[in-house]
C-alpha cells in the first residue's frame, strides 16, 4: 500500500512540476508556496482498491483502474483551481490535453477536447483560459473577463456556466466524477447560446 502511495506521490511530483514550469506566472503567491512545499503529499489516501483525491474538505473516490495520465494531471490542475464548476472542468480538460501535447506526454485516453469547448475558446475566450481556470470566485472570473474581453463576453461566460451548473442545484457537484463523464453531459443550450452570441457578433 505504501509502495502504490509513494508511486503516486512521486508522478504526482513530477506533473505539478510540469504546472510549475507552463503556469506559475498565472498563480497567486498562496498557490506558488502549495506548489513549493510538499502539501501535495497530502492530495491522497488509498484504501482497499479506492484511491481518495482530496479537495475543499471533502474526499472523492477513484477505482484505481480509472486512473490514467489524464485524471491525475486533472487533480493535479484542479487542486491550484477554486470554485470547481462544470464549465470550468471542461476548460480544465482542454488545457490537459495541450499540456499532455506540448510535453510529449503518452496518452491513456483520446483527446479530450471537444466542440463546445474548442468554439468558446477559438470564438470568445480566445487566450483567456489558462488564466481563467486558475481564479477562484465567479465575481474574479467575471471581473477579469469584463476588463479582458468586455461586458458582454463576461456575461456569455456567466449564462453557459450558469446553464451548464442547473443539472447540480438539487444535488452535491462531484468534481471528479464530472471530468470521468462529461462527454455523456447535455450541451444543446449552451451550444445554442454560443453560436447564436457568434452569429449576433457577426451580423
Amino acid at each position: 500500500m505504501n509502495d502504490e502511495l509513494n508511486s503516486l506521490i512521486s508522478l504526482t511530483h513530477e506533473i505539478f512540476d510540469i504546472i510549475k514550469n507552463d503556469y506559475l506566472k498565472y498563480l497567486t503567491e498562496e498557490k506558488k508556496e502549495f506548489l513549493n512545499s510538499e502539501e501535495y503529499k497530502n492530495l491522497f489516501t488509498i484504501e482497499d482498491d479506492i484511491i481518495y483525491y482530496k479537495k475543499d474538505g471533502f474526499s472523492y473516490p477513484l477505482k484505481k483502474e480509472n486512473l490514467t495520465i489524464e485524471v491525475l494531471i486533472f487533480m493535479c490542475l484542479a487542486s491550484l483551481c477554486g470554485n470547481l464548476s462544470p464549465l470550468k472542468i471542461c476548460l480544465i480538460t482542454s488545457e490537459i490535453d495541450e499540456l499532455i501535447e506540448k510535453n510529449n506526454l503518452e496518452r491513456n485516453i483520446e483527446s479530450l477536447d471537444f466542440e463546445l469547448i474548442d468554439v468558446i475558446k477559438s470564438r470568445i475566450l480566445n487566450d483567456l483560459p489558462y488564466n481563467i481556470i486558475f481564479l477562484d470566485t465567479d465575481i474574479d472570473i467575471f471581473n477579469y473577463l469584463v476588463e479582458e474581453k468586455g461586458i458582454r463576453i463576461a456575461k456569455m461566460y456567466y449564462e453557459i456556466g450558469h446553464e451548464l451548473n442547473k443539472a447540480y442545484q438539487d444535488k452535491e457537484f462531484n468534481p471528479l466524477e464530472y471530468f470521468l463523464t462529461y462527454r455523456n453531459q447535455e450541451y444543446e443550450t449552451s451550444y445554442d447560446l454560443v453560436y447564436n452570441f457568434i452569429k449576433e457578433r457577426i451580423i
